[in-house]
């Protein structure tokens, strides 16, 4: 029987860290910790599109996303005050929280789409060795 979950995972761009964004968030005090609590919340929010929800049905309140990210209520609090300011997140109108710029880090896959580029690519250098052969 074919495994055919899907996976989804987030994709950075190299200067990610170097952004102006991340730059300001974090040159501030507890900067590192919101920078990280940013990424986790990305990585949470990457099945609901960019929403921020419990098995879909129950929008995360600070209080719930600092015991599922284990940081600190305060921080978690603090921090999304500050993404919220700098237009990382929008709290929608039902209490969900939104990642704003989460279609630029969507990726997703399953094992059945992994094993076909697999195959593509080993058919791809095939071709790549016969044609080098009849040159």
């Amino acid at each position: 029987m074919a495994d055919n979950k899907k996976y989804y995972y987030l994709k950075l761009k190299e200067n990610f860290f170097e952004s102006e964004e991340m730059a300001l968030l974090e040159g501030q005090e507890n900067g590192m910790e919101y920078s990280l609590i940013l990424l986790k919340m990305y990585l949470r929010s990457l099945k609901g599109e960019g929403k921020l929800m419990f098995r879909n049905l129950i929008p995360y309140t600070p209080e719930t996303l600092a015991r599922v990210l284990r940081h600190d209520e305060g921080i978690v609090k603090e921090a999304i005050d500050i993404f919220e300011g700098m237009g990382l997140i929008e709290k929608l109108d039902g209490g969900a929280i939104f990642m704003t710029d989460i279609q630029n880090f969507i990726g997703e896959s399953s094992t059945e789409a992994d094993r076909k580029r697999a195959y593509r690519a080993k058919i791809e250098k095939e071709r790549e060795r016969e044609a080098q052969g009849q040159g």
